[in-house]
């Protein structure tokens, strides 16, 4: 976040009357306290940056946005989860909100469709990979809880590829009937 570097700074100048070897080292020695001094300063804005906080700011961050880690939850995955929570929370709700909200966390395919056919009407159906969803169970629970609708009940179908080969050959067929 600081583009300030200490290459920037401007070094200290003392007046004209002040000379010697002794006030070159003052020089120096304010010099380098008020780059610390600065460094000390410009370190909280460094801190407000999901990708580079320390993990205690960054479970400061998680908390002001009602994030929570879940159990096993890779660092990644987590500081993702806290650098999208206000996008999240706007898009919350909505299907192609929820769409986006999985998109942003990495999920690949998936699919919303609410008032489904042969279901009532307060149920969604979420349609992601098997795979996916496997691997990720515990933060699909937790999204659909924090960003789904809370008069809405939530359905996962799990969607699986599969390789599917067919060969074609020329079949032919020729009958003669004598009568």
């Amino acid at each position: 976040m600081s583009e300030l570097k200490t290459s920037d700074i401007k070094p200290i100048e003392l007046p004209t009357w002040l000379q010697g070897q002794n006030v070159t080292a003052l020089a120096a020695a304010a010099q380098q306290y008020w780059e610390q001094v600065e460094s000390y300063l410009l370190w909280w804005l460094d801190q407000q940056d999901e990708s580079q906080s320390a993990l205690a700011i960054l479970d400061l961050l998680a908390w002001e946005r009602s994030i929570n880690r879940l159990d096993g939850e890779s660092v990644e995955l987590y500081r993702l989860r806290i650098k999208h929570a206000v996008a999240n929370s706007e898009d919350a709700g909505f299907g192609i909100g929820m769409e986006r909200i999985f998109k942003r966390l990495g999920f690949g395919y998936i699919e919303i469709n609410e008032r489904v056919a042969g279901f009532d009407w307060d149920m969604v159906e979420i349609a992601m990979i098997e795979d996916e969803f496997t691997a990720n169970q515990g933060l699909v629970k937790e999204l659909i809880r924090q960003y789904g609708r809370t008069c809405r009940r939530y359905f996962l179908s799990a969607l699986i590829s599969t390789d599917v080969y067919s060969a074609t050959a020329l079949i032919e067929f020729d009958k003669e009937v004598a009568g």
